[in-house]
């Protein structure tokens, strides 16, 4: 029952924007807002306060860090692998989805009303270089099957290096990294700014998903959307789980990673796709099949995990 009071509230504020964008509340423009407000503003001051609050030596946890790199880069590389028979425009888009977990607005609302929001303290600078590692990652497998179009590849990392440097999550986690070696306290009045903003961003973050869910997307695609979603949900995880038990972790060091990684496929993952030639259509049948999945497949980490 605890478990079910953790996971059926976030899945009921999914279903609820999928309600709303079915009942005019949302459409194309308003869910696009709603998720560039988390992206920008509401998960960064989440962060930043996280991080602020907590020395960078308690955050920081290097082995966490190589465990789940190694999971990132196995998984890519041998999906990459086993699809080389796979068209060019499908091979890039399915690797990255095993792998680039949707941390922000599925991840962090789990781990929130899971195990609390200090867990965010935790985990925050964790988020913040996993985006770096997705994205050039990301465009790494999306780029390789169309190797002759090495010009324009070039000068895509080096956009997408810009991109992630500019990135609100990163550069929140870095200045909340900042704060907290000076040794002080941020002003009770902006902890407490920080802290109201930072709690719109798990609601909202929902609620995007749902209002940006298009069901009917699975249909072309429903096979391979439903083995993608099954390596990214359960495979991908029990790697992450597997190695830091295999180091000896325990606690919240290994519950934590786990889940937030348990997420399903990023949405960042069509844009992606859309602009680096992939299969865009087959990317938001992931998105949407991974996101359904995860109903069961987080219920059974939190299981698992106690």
């Amino acid at each position: 029952m605890h478990v079910l009071d953790v996971v059926l509230p976030i899945f009921l504020v999914i279903g609820l924007g999928q309600v709303l964008r079915r009942a005019g509340f949302f459409d194309d423009k308003v869910a696009a807002a709603v998720s560039r407000l988390v992206f920008y503003v509401a998960a960064p001051a989440l962060l930043a306060r996280a991080t602020a609050a907590e020395s960078l030596t308690e955050t920081f946890n290097l082995p966490v860090l190589a465990v789940v790199m190694a999971a990132t880069v196995l998984v890519g590389g041998a999906t990459y692998a086993a699809c080389f028979g796979s068209s060019r425009t499908r091979r890039g888009v399915i690797a990255q989805a095993t792998f680039r977990a949707n941390q922000v607005f599925v991840g962090l609302p789990v781990v929130i009303y899971a195990f609390g929001e200090e867990s965010v303290n935790q985990v925050a600078v964790l988020v913040s270089l996993m985006v770096i590692v997705y994205n050039f990652q990301g465009v790494v497998v999306l780029v390789l099957p169309q190797q002759d179009r090495t010009v324009r590849s070039t000068a895509l990392l080096a956009r997408t290096a810009a991109r992630v440097l500019r990135n609100p999550l990163i550069i929140a986690c870095v200045a909340g990294i900042l704060f907290s070696l000076t040794g002080l306290t941020l002003p009770v009045a902006l902890d407490r700014t920080l802290a109201l903003v930072g709690r719109t961003a798990a609601p909202l973050a929902l609620l995007a998903v749902g209002a940006g869910m298009d069901v009917r997307r699975l249909r072309a695609d429903l096979r391979t959307a439903a083995l993608v979603a099954l390596v990214k949900t359960i495979v991908y995880p029990a790697l992450i789980y597997a190695g830091l038990r295999a180091l000896g972790f325990a606690g919240a060091d290994l519950q934590l990673p786990v889940m937030i990684m348990a997420a399903p496929t990023a949405v960042v993952s069509y844009v992606m796709a859309r602009e680096l030639d992939g299969d865009a259509d087959l990317a938001g049948a992931i998105i949407v099949g991974s996101t359904l999945l995860s109903m069961v497949t987080i219920t059974g980490w939190l299981v698992i995990l106690g």
